[in-house]
């Protein structure tokens, strides 16, 4: 019993060590840029996320580009509203809303641009990420499964001997 303990406690710390989540940093330079700054709450630099400037207007790609290994990039702003994603993988993509340039965005254009956004925002509402329950319930199977394996190979084990014995 005691085995089976360390081996639980054993997963959990190395499933607890290797959680990480994907950190975005939008910051406005003042000078119609901005600086993109992605790293993993481990500390880790985000290098080799890509990074996106989507048009909340039409829906385009307006800027597209993999983080160097800094995990900073200073991007223009656009003339039209827009959201920056960075995706760092599966199950790690951020999404913000951008920043206005100096002047600000168009009256008409912001209009426009409120009306995609709500579409937009149901399809953000998708999250690929795995929610706690998810991940409780998950971490339940693998010991599950780990509990049926040690049982299974203990009892093969006895049944074994048994045969060598009558033999």
């Amino acid at each position: 019993m005691k085995k089976i303990f360390v081996v639980i406690s054993t997963l959990f710390v190395i499933t607890t060590l290797y959680a990480h989540t994907l950190l975005m940093n939008v910051m406005n330079n003042e000078d119609n840029t901005i600086t993109v700054i992605g790293e993993f709450s481990t500390g880790e630099k985000a290098a080799g996320a890509l990074v996106r400037l989507e048009s909340l207007v039409s829906g385009e790609i307006l800027f597209k580009q993999r983080l160097p290994v800094e995990s900073e990039l200073t991007i223009d702003i656009p003339k039209e509203p827009y959201q920056v994603v960075l995706d760092g993988g599966p199950g790690h993509t951020i999404v913000k809303e951008g920043i206005e340039p100096l002047e600000g965005f168009a009256k008409e254009v912001k209009e426009k641009a409120k009306s995609n956004s709500e579409k937009l925002s149901k399809a953000e509402n998708f999250n690929n990420e795995w929610s706690l329950t998810t991940i409780i319930l998950f971490t339940i199977c693998i010991v599950l499964l780990l509990l049926a394996l040690y049982f299974s190979s203990r009892n093969t084990n006895k049944i074994l001997n048994e045969i060598r014995q009558k033999n």
